[in-house]
Parts: structure tokens; C-alpha cells; sequence
């Protein structure tokens, strides 16, 4: 299926999972079964991660270590991409695993995955320490270092967040397309109760490429209740870290985008010249965007504000009028229509 965005992000160290291949692991369920629908979504959390971490590694070179506020952003970023990781695992192990065996009334039945949780947890507790430092100042930035740390890492969880995908379509003949879902609900629901909306939420948008689709279908993922949550998320919440969501490589409705430190189909070097000459242009034109976004807001706020005020006004002069007859223990309007009818009759 051609992609209807013609640039992409390198998928380097990780490579992205674009198949369940569910009629290959399970070829007698129908594709609106839930084991291979949990699949798809955990499919699209790993590529998440992956893109995450993918945007690490291509930025990391272009990235000016005397840079304090680019460092320090980036590194925000990397801790953020971190912690979602750790808890997407953390909530496997405390949520996910256990009811899925405790339904299957199989124990050990997610015992491989959890051990490969364990491969990748030296190398990770590397590059966590590696960027503490590097926020800390302890350290000064180095690409090379850096992506190391990544590379080191990529091998052992490449291989357990591709191997996943069949486990939960095997699941299939151990449980009930209900349990299935139940279990799945559980983490989702785990998973959004222990973690920063404010760090997670844009993360999450951030690294998302809605022109990718998974079993030859575009899905919608994250699941969100409303249409208008990448807005909120765009324009409220995403503005206590800002600056580390210039390290997205999508925006935050799922479209792939260049960003100052990367480039389509350009080298670092490029990028980097680009990045250090524009430097004054990229503050420039930012300025002047807020301003842009300001006045907008202000304009709307403007032609708001009016009828607002008259309404709230209105209501205000009822109030004290309607105080004001209950002080002269004037009729209610019921009364005074009982007074006019008995006059009348």
C-alpha cells in the first residue's frame, strides 16, 4: 500500500512493526477477533517506542553540545521516552501478565516474555544513567556515546517487542475473545493511571504516523474519546514541556515532520549548518507564531467576552430584582395572577 506522506524517518536502530502476521500465528482467527485486535494496539505501542528512540538516535548528531536549552530539552525528551517504556513494562509484569495466566488459569504462561524483559535491563539502566548525567551536567553530550547506549539496548528489545505480537495471538486458544479484552483494558487502564498526561500525552501524539498502517490498515491509535484531544494537547497541554516536544518526529496528529535537528533525505552536517545559521530565524520566526497564536486567542477571547459580560449582566439584574421583591414581600408572579383571575371572575 503506497504511503500518502512520501518521507518517512529512518528506522534506524529499530525497526518498525508493519504486520501482526496473524494468518501466519493464528490463520484461523477473523481479523475482528480481539486477540489479534490487542495485537494491532500492541503493535502500535511498540512502534511508539521504537520512533521514540529512532528520533533519538538520527537527532542526537545534530544536537549542539554547548546548546544548553537544546541539551537540556533533548535530554527531557529522552527521559520522557525512558519512562514510558518503563512503564509500559511495569504494567506488563503487575497487570498484564498475571491476569492473563490467572485467566487462563496457566501459570507461566508469560513467563518467556518476562524474562525478556530482564535482557534489555542492563543496557537501559545504561542509557537512563547515561542521560541523568548528561541533565545533571555530570556529563557533556556526545553522540556517539549516546547512540552506543542505544544500539546497546536496540538488539534485545527489538527482539522482545516484535516476539510479543504472536504471544498474544496465541493467546487465542487459552481464552476468551471477553478475557482477552478484559486483560487489555486492565493495562491501558494501568498504564494511563500511572503516568504524567503532561509527559506522556504529547509523547505519546508525538511519535505516532498516521500514514502507516498495520495489517494493510491505517488504525486509529492512540484510542481517544473525542477528536478534539491532539488539539488540547497541541495548544494546553503540551506547553509545560514545549521544548521537548521539538524532537517529535510527528506532529501531534500523526504526521511525519522535519524538525530542526533532522531533515529528509539530508546529511547531519547539512542539518546541523541549517540548524546553527537559522538559529536566530528558527527564535525569530517562533516569536513571532506565539504572537500570531496570541492574537487569535485574544480575538476570539474578544468576541466571546461581550455577549459574556451582557448575559452575566442580565442575570445579575434578575438576581437583585428578584432579592429585592422578596424584601418587599412583593407577589410571586403565581399570586399575582390569582389576584387578577379572582377580580376578573
Amino acid at each position: 500500500m503506497a504511503r500518502s506522506f512520501p518521507q518517512r524517518w529512518p528506522e534506524r536502530p529499530f525497526s518498525l512493526i508493519t504486520t501482526t502476521s496473524h494468518h501466519v500465528y493464528a490463520p484461523s482467527l477473523p481479523s475482528t477477533h480481539h486477540a489479534v485486535r490487542v495485537a494491532r494496539l500492541m503493535a502500535l505501542t511498540h512502534n511508539t517506542i521504537f520512533r521514540a528512540f529512532n528520533a533519538i538516535y538520527a537527532q542526537a548528531g545534530v544536537v549542539d553540545p554547548s546548546k544548553t536549552k537544546d541539551v537540556a530539552d533533548f535530554m527531557t525528551f529522552a527521559t520522557f521516552a525512558i519512562a514510558f517504556l518503563d512503564n509500559h513494562h511495569q504494567c506488563e509484569e503487575n497487570i498484564f501478565f498475571p491476569m492473563l495466566e490467572a485467566q487462563s488459569g496457566t501459570p507461566g504462561l508469560m513467563t518467556h516474555n518476562v524474562e525478556q524483559h530482564r535482557a534489555f535491563d542492563v543496557p537501559l539502566h545504561a542509557l537512563r544513567r547515561y542521560v541523568d548525567e548528561v541533565k545533571s551536567g555530570a556529563a557533556r553530550l556526545d553522540a556517539a556515546a549516546l547512540r552506543a547506549r542505544i544500539q546497546d539496548l536496540a538488539v534485545p528489545l527489538e527482539q522482545h517487542l516484535h516476539d510479543e505480537i504472536p504471544s498474544l495471538l496465541e493467546l487465542s486458544g487459552k481464552l476468551s475473545e471477553e478475557a482477552i479484552m478484559t486483560c487489555y483494558k486492565a493495562l491501558h487502564d494501568e498504564a494511563e493511571g500511572t503516568t504524567d498526561p503532561f509527559r506522556i500525552g504529547p509523547l505519546v501524539l508525538g511519535c505516532q504516523d498516521s500514514t502507516l498502517p498495520v495489517d494493510g490498515e491505517k488504525i486509529q491509535f492512540p484510542e481517544l474519546p473525542f477528536r478534539l484531544v491532539p488539539y488540547l494537547v497541541d495548544h494546553i497541554v503540551s506547553r509545560r514541556y514545549a521544548g521537548a516536544w521539538r524532537f517529535c518526529p510527528s506532529t501531534f496528529h500523526g504526521q511525519p515532520r522535519e524538525t530542526a535537528f533532522f531533515e529528509f533525505g539530508k546529511s547531519e552536517a547539512s542539518t546541523r549548518r541549517k540548524s546553527s545559521a537559522s538559529r536566530d530565524e528558527i527564535l525569530m520566526q517562533a516569536a513571532l507564531d506565539s504572537g500570531i497564536a496570541r492574537a487569535k486567542r485574544r480575538f476570539l477571547v474578544d468576541r466571546l467576552a461581550t455577549p459574556v459580560f451582557v448575559l452575566m449582566l442580565l442575570f445579575s439584574l434578575y438576581l437583585a430584582v428578584v432579592q429585592y421583591a422578596a424584601d418587599l414581600h412583593l407577589p410571586t408572579r403565581e399570586q399575582a395572577w390569582a389576584w387578577v383571575n379572582s377580580k376578573l371572575l
